[in-house]
């Protein structure tokens, strides 16, 4: 995979955060219709949908690179989490969905694992939903 020009190609993004328990946060950014949808799994309340401004498509554009997020998707996928990754005693489950321009879909999740450049992503959704993208 080319992941320069994966980064580029990517038309929509699912990042959630759980507890076994079912209680967590997940946000979806939809290039095509430029949309942040965000859910929030504590308070039903707190649910929104906003508009994705070009300033916001271009920070997610590019910063999205830098977290390495494809590339350590691909290594979980394989079983290498080891190489980019390391155990947690939090009980959470992580799970990305990637769509790209030419319908592929990418996936991956992991349990009481995470990535070494996780608060990079987490970074970057919190700025852009202006919300707390950890668990309580």
């Amino acid at each position: 995979m080319d992941f320069e020009k994966a980064y580029g190609a990517i038309t929509l993004l699912e990042v959630e955060i759980r507890t076994f328990s079912d209680e967590g946060y997940s946000v979806r950014y939809d290039f095509e219709r430029r949309v942040i949808s965000w859910r929030d799994n504590y308070m039903w309340n707190n649910n929104f949908m906003k508009s994705l401004t070009d300033e916001k498509i271009n920070y997610l554009v590019d910063n999205l690179p830098s977290t390495h997020m494809l590339e350590w998707m691909i290594l979980y996928n394989r079983g290498d989490e080891e190489t980019c990754g390391h155990q947690t005693a939090n009980p959470a489950i992580w799970q990305i969905k990637v769509l790209f321009d030419n319908d592929d879909t990418l996936s991956s999740t992991s349990c009481q694992h995470f990535p070494n450049d996780w608060s990079k992503l987490k970074e970057i959704i919190e700025k852009m939903t202006e919300c707390t993208f950890r668990l309580r």
